[in-house]
C-alpha cells in the first residue's frame, strides 16, 4: 500500500514539474513601442519586421507582409485594413496575436490610426 502511494506523489510531483514547461511557451510577446504596432512575417514573432507608429497615419503594409502577417504586437490603438473586399480589424493598445495569418494576417493590405 505504501508503494501505491508512493507512485501518486510521485505522478503528481512530475504533473507539477510539467506544468510551469508548458506555461513558459505562452510566455509574454516581444515588446513593442509606445505609439506603435510591430508586425512580424511569421508566427512566434520571427521573420521580417516593421514597426507602424500611429503618428504616420495610414499605411500599406511593405511588399513582405502584405497579406502575410504571421504574428503582431499592438502599443497602440489601431485599425488594419483588407480592401478587396472592404474589411476592418479593431485592434487595442497590449493586443498581441503569435499566429495571425491563418486569420486576418493573411489578408491585411494597411494598417491606420485610432478606430475603424
Amino acid at each position: 500500500m505504501q508503494l501505491r502511494s508512493w507512485g501518486f506523489v510521485a505522478a503528481l510531483s512530475l504533473a507539477t514539474l510539467v506544468v510551469p514547461s508548458t506555461s513558459a511557451s505562452a510566455a509574454a510577446p516581444p515588446p513593442c513601442p509606445g505609439g506603435s504596432v510591430c508586425f512580424f512575417s511569421e508566427t512566434d514573432f520571427r521573420g521580417s519586421r516593421w514597426e507602424w507608429t500611429a503618428a504616420s497615419g495610414y499605411r500599406d503594409l511593405p511588399p513582405q507582409l502584405h497579406d502575410n502577417v504571421g504574428s503582431f504586437v499592438a502599443g497602440t490603438d489601431a485599425c488594419f485594413i483588407n480592401w478587396a473586399p472592404k474589411e476592418t480589424r479593431q485592434v487595442h493598445n497590449g493586443d498581441w496575436r503569435r499566429a495571425y495569418k491563418g486569420d486576418f494576417g493573411g489578408r491585411i493590405d494597411g494598417v491606420g490610426s485610432g478606430r475603424c
